[in-house]
C-alpha cells in the first residue's frame, strides 16, 4: 500500500505541475477577460507611436482580401484566423512588434475577436509582454473619422477604368 500511495501522489504532483504550466491537453475557450479592448484613441495612439518606430505596432486586419484591398487602416496586414496555426510556435516576424492590433469590419466583428483569442493562445502575449489588442471600433469607425488609409492600386483603378472596353 506504501508503494500505490506513494505513486499516486507523484502522479498527482506532475498533474498539478502540467495544469500549472497548460501542458495538460487542449487549450480550451479563452475568455474574454484575457483581451484587452482598446478604443479609437488609444488605436490613433498606437498608430503615432509607430509613425515614430516600425516596430511598435502592427494592425492587423482580419477581413476577407477583397474588403481588405478597398481600404485598410494604414500599414495593415490582412491575416486571417485560419493562417495562425496553433500547432506550431508564433510566427517571429509578428514577435518583432510591440503591439499587434487586431480589428474587423465593425464594432461587432466576431472574427477579429476570434483572432485575437487565437493569437493569445497562439504564444503572442507572454508572461513577460502582451502584444495583443482588440481595437473595437473596427474598420468602419476608423474611416469614418478620416485617419490615414492604404487602398490597393488595383481597386482604384477598377472603379475609374469603366469604359467597358475589353483590354
Amino acid at each position: 500500500m506504501g508503494q500505490v500511495t506513494q505513486r499516486m501522489m507523484i502522479l498527482g504532483w506532475l498533474l498539478a505541475v502540467f495544469a500549472l504550466l497548460g501542458l495538460g491537453g487542449c487549450k480550451g475557450d479563452l475568455s474574454d477577460k484575457k483581451i484587452e479592448f482598446i478604443d479609437l484613441n488609444r488605436a490613433m495612439e498606437l498608430y503615432e507611436e509607430g509613425q515614430g518606430d516600425s516596430k511598435a505596432v502592427l494592425f492587423i486586419d482580419v477581413r476577407k482580401h477583397e474588403r481588405f484591398a478597398e481600404g485598410r487602416i494604414e500599414g495593415a496586414r490582412n491575416i486571417r484566423v485560419n493562417e495562425i496555426d496553433l500547432k506550431y510556435d508564433a510566427d517571429p516576424e509578428l514577435l518583432k512588434y510591440d503591439n499587434l492590433v487586431v480589428y474587423g469590419e465593425n464594432p461587432g466583428s466576431a472574427s477579429a475577436r476570434a483572432m485575437a483569442k487565437r493569437m493569445i493562445q497562439g504564444g503572442y502575449n507572454t508572461m513577460l509582454k502582451d502584444r495583443v489588442r482588440l481595437f473595437l471600433g473596427g474598420w468602419v469607425v476608423w474611416e469614418s473619422t478620416g485617419l490615414p488609409f492604404d487602398v490597393d492600386p488595383d481597386v482604384e483603378s477598377d472603379d475609374a477604368d469603366m469604359t467597358g472596353e475589353e483590354e
